[in-house]
């Protein structure tokens, strides 16, 4: 339920962004989503943590992923109706 939330957050935000012209705003969330998902995971990678921290930077690496994935497909739609009009 929890990534659920934040997939359909990432899942708006280029919707809210569909009023700027600029044609790479909407892809500017998942950008930055993936971009912090890569960041952490070679932070998990350089600097391990111990028990509950491990777990705590893997479930950071799901959530930014779940919402760069809501971005990608958000933008995907934002693009579509875009091209239509």
């Amino acid at each position: 339920m929890f990534f659920l939330v934040i997939f359909l957050i990432g899942l708006v935000l280029p919707f809210i962004l569909i009023k700027i012209d600029a044609s790479w705003i909407i892809w500017s969330p998942a950008i930055i989503f993936f971009l912090a998902a890569i960041i952490t995971i070679i932070k998990v990678f350089i600097f391990p943590g111990e028990g509950m921290a491990d777990l705590a930077e893997r479930i950071y690496v799901m959530i930014f992923g779940a919402a760069a994935a809501g971005s990608i497909i958000g933008g995907g739609i934002v693009h579509l109706i875009k091209s239509k009009k």
